[in-house]
């Protein structure tokens, strides 16, 4: 069975995200999988992990632990980010095939920075065990790491910077990226005028004529991702995602 893994700590959201992303993809997905969560509380999940009190991982580097296979054990792995609103049919991105030494990921059509990198921390898949290497690397030195990004200027917050970690890891090891299509994934912000643009970068990018209209969801769009340091699914007051984020 497929597992699907995400993490919670306290700060940002409250558990009430893991739920309704949970709920989401009942919903939405025609095939069997084990949602479970990492979490330092109680949450709505399969089965909820309990984070350790005392560790010297931080925030989203404990994300990096689902690349160790004596933690998840067989199958193909999925980690996700709480930030996103599955909005139809998910199954083709569950069932998204993935080989050993492949990493699949979004395809970052939004982004048109040449330092960008070709995958998003909101979505990984791989075989389990099979990058065993990003475990391994980060956790032979987890405080180093979790601020190498930070102290080098690549991100602008503390502790940022594990999507960098797990895509430079993978590029030493010769893994295999892969990008499922970009039509399947929205970007969606707080500020009007940048979802406009990604309105219209969509657009040009699919040969479609919107991503997000008012409330109407292009019929593509399977999930909406809500990235971005100070950007909440909760606080945004568009009827659609009332309806699709229950």
């Amino acid at each position: 069975m497929i597992k699907i893994y995400c993490l919670y700590f306290e700060g940002k959201y409250s558990t009430d995200y893991i739920g309704k992303l949970y709920r989401g993809l009942k919903r939405n997905c025609t095939v069997p999988f084990e949602f479970i969560c990492y979490a330092d509380s109680a949450v709505d999940a399969d089965q909820v992990i309990f984070l350790p009190k005392d560790s010297p991982i931080q925030q989203h580097w404990h994300k990096l632990s689902f690349f160790d296979y004596n933690f998840t054990g067989d199958g193909d792995i999925i980690v996700m980010d709480i930030d996103q609103v599955v909005v139809n049919d998910i199954t083709p991105m569950i069932n998204f095939p993935v080989q050993e030494n492949e990493l699949v990921s979004y395809h970052k059509w939004w982004s048109k920075s040449l330092t960008s990198l070709p995958i998003n921390g909101g979505w990984y898949k791989f075989k389990a065990g099979s990058l065993q290497h990003v475990w391994d690397k980060y956790s032979s030195d987890p405080e180093k790491w979790q601020l190498h990004y930070y102290n080098n200027g690549t991100v602008h917050y503390k502790y940022f910077g594990e999507q960098d970690f797990v895509y430079h890891t993978c590029v030493e090891n010769s893994v295999n990226i892969t990008q499922m299509p970009g039509q399947w994934v929205a970007k969606y912000d707080k500020d009007i005028d940048l979802n406009t643009r990604y309105n219209v970068m969509y657009a040009e990018n699919f040969d479609e004529d919107f991503m997000i209209l008012g409330d109407e969801l292009n019929e593509n769009i399977r999930i909406v991702h809500f990235a971005n340091f100070d950007n909440t699914i909760h606080e945004h007051p568009d009827e659609w995602i009332k309806e699709h984020w229950c």
